[in-house]
């Protein structure tokens, strides 16, 4: 089989998979996701009968008490109620509760005692007792009998009329209306929530119904009380039908997937056909190649498929790829190897040069002039010393380059390595004039770090920062140890800073690209071996830290060290 039928078949397979997983799925679900969604439904028809009957209670407590508003602003109200007659009383009453949309309404005076109700009677004890329902709050208690509604029970509300103190024992009046709860809040709430809804009493009945009935197979139900004494709001909605959410589902899907299906197929054939062209010819290509090399296990050509003809083939070539390989690597490590015994010899030719005059200047004076040889002889000799000790540290340079060794952390004060990388220096500071401004109030008492190495490091870049302020007239030299805080990965970490800045020649662009590459000077003319500033970022580097150089030609120089205070991590000391 090729390629391309292989690729189209696995394009194809992988797009029905998931329209037959997109289907089987809800398909095998559609119960459970039906029983959800009646559940969810049915919490939300809950939530909006509570909004309902907490909107009834407000709505009753703000009509008491707009009532006990009319109340005490109104002379004429007032004086039936304090004054009488009953019949005067009542009739006011009624009166009020009707202007203020209350199906009862009693006043009581300060004792508790019955002046007037909107009833027929007066009772002989209030609807709802004081003790009951305080001033404000709303409570589902029976209305007397005499009230002539057709559900026995209302919302009361109690709100006190404060009135003048001109009359002594009768300043407080207590207003008591109630909202029968029945058929009109049934009703209501039946339209607002698109289903039927019953007022359940006490002992389980339904006393009023709107919306419809309640087949108990095909609905869901729940009982949402509306007070304290047993009565409550059934709500209800359809329960969940597996099979319409089934039939929804097949529906919806029989309308996309053949267009998906027929679509992801002529996709699969273009892609496998774009994906198998190019590898196809890569076979051939690397059959070609492996073509030129005699001998083989097996012959790419007898092979059908493009991959196997394609694995086979570079099976070859990466044998061939392993030789040359190995190969190459032997003549990089050659090249490297010539390159460093170039360097050396280029280094060491330079001190021989003035060593081999010397001794052909001391061979000439004691021929031609042998009264002169002994001052010869001390001119001479303390040139091949001078140039035997440049050869010296030409050679430790080389050989401490060459055998770095690895950091010894240990607890290390670097305001004292500092201090005495300076006092090494300080003969030569003062012959230049070099005016030294040292700010370390902000180290870090102790830094882990190997003090010989860091010691080494600091004066390779203070000897450096002298050498580039030989040729400037103003010669300052900063240093400053600090502790700072930077994000090092996802964490803050504690480092130490030291930044020594000079006033000399600064770098070029192209010396600042190089400053820390292995045998990159700018004093080639004066010895330079241009291995200090490599050695000196090697040893930031195996401590943990970092380095940074900056500076503009004829601006001076700085190096900026940091280093971690609790020392490098354990994979790299």
């Amino acid at each position: 089989m090729t390629l391309r039928m292989k690729l189209a078949l696995a394009l194809a397979f992988s797009a029905l998979l998931p329209v037959c997983v997109a289907i089987g799925v809800p398909m095998l679900q559609a119960e459970k996701r039906a029983q959800e969604d009646a559940e969810q439904r049915l919490m939300a028809a809950r939530r909006q009968a509570v909004v309902l009957i907490e909107r009834r209670k407000a709505d009753i407590v703000s009509r008491v008490k707009m009532a006990s508003k009319e109340l005490v602003a109104s002379r004429s109200i007032r004086q039936p109620l304090l004054q009488g007659p009953a019949a005067a009383a009542g009739t006011t009453v009624r009166a009020l509760a009707e202007r203020h949309g209350l199906d009862y309404l009693e006043v009581c005076n300060a004792k508790g005692a019955i002046l007037a109700t909107s009833g027929q009677e007066i009772e002989a004890a209030p609807a709802v007792s004081y003790a009951d329902l305080d001033e404000g709050d709303v409570a589902l208690r029976p209305l007397p009998e005499h009230a002539d509604l057709s559900v026995s029970m209302a919302f009361f509300s109690r709100q006190a009329a404060i009135l003048g103190r001109d009359v002594p024992g009768r300043d407080v009046l207590s207003l008591v209306g109630g909202s029968e709860v029945g058929a009109g809040f049934v009703v209501g709430a039946s339209e607002i929530l698109g289903e039927p809804v019953s007022l359940i009493d006490s002992s389980g009945q339904a006393v009023e119904s709107a919306g419809g009935a309640f087949p108990r197979r095909a609905r869901l139900t729940l009982d949402v009380p509306i007070g304290d004494s047993g009565w409550s709001v059934r709500v209800s909605v359809p329960a969940g039908d597996a099979r319409t959410v089934r039939r929804e589902f097949l529906g919806t899907f029989a309308g996309v997937a053949p267009f998906a299906v027929l679509i992801s197929l002529l996709v699969a054939m273009v892609l496998a056909a774009g994906i198998a062209r190019p590898v196809r010819a890569l076979a051939t290509r690397a059959e070609a190649l492996a073509a030129e090399r005699a001998g083989g296990p097996l012959s790419p050509a007898q092979a059908k498929d493009e991959v196997r003809r394609l694995t086979i083939a570079f099976d070859e070539m990466l044998e061939a790829l392993a030789h040359s390989e190995r190969q190459r690597g032997a003549a990089e490590q050659i090249a490297a190897w010539q390159g460093v015994a170039q360097r050396i010899a280029h280094e060491v030719k330079n001190p021989l040069s003035p060593i081999m005059i010397a001794v052909q200047n001391l061979r000439r004076t004691r021929e031609k002039t042998p009264q002169e040889f002994d001052r010869a002889f001390q001119e001479e000799t303390a040139t091949i010393l001078e140039e035997v000790q440049t050869l010296k540290r030409l050679v430790d340079e080389f050989s401490l380059f060459a055998r770095l060794p690895r950091p010894a952390p240990a607890p290390c004060d670097l305001r004292k390595l500092v201090s005495q990388a300076l006092q090494l220096f300080a003969p030569r500071i003062e012959a230049l004039g070099v005016r030294v401004a040292l700010d370390d109030a902000q180290a870090p008492d102790t830094v882990r770090a190997d003090p010989e190495q860091i010691g080494r490091a600091l004066k390779n870049v203070l000897a450096n920062a002298l050498d580039s302020m030989e040729a400037v007239t103003e010669r300052r030299l900063s240093i400053a140890v600090r502790r700072v805080t930077a994000t090092r990965g996802a964490l803050p970490e504690d480092l130490a800073e030291i930044e020594i800045g000079d006033t000399g020649g600064g770098f070029e662009p192209e010396a600042l690209r190089h400053v820390f590459e292995p045998y990159f000077t700018t004093r080639a003319d004066r010895g330079g071996t241009g291995l200090g500033m490599a050695i000196v970022y090697r040893t930031v580097i195996e401590h943990g830290g970092t380095i940074r150089a900056g500076g503009a030609p004829g601006g001076g120089a700085v190096i900026t060290i940091r280093l971690p205070i609790s020392g490098p991590s354990p994979g790299r000391a």
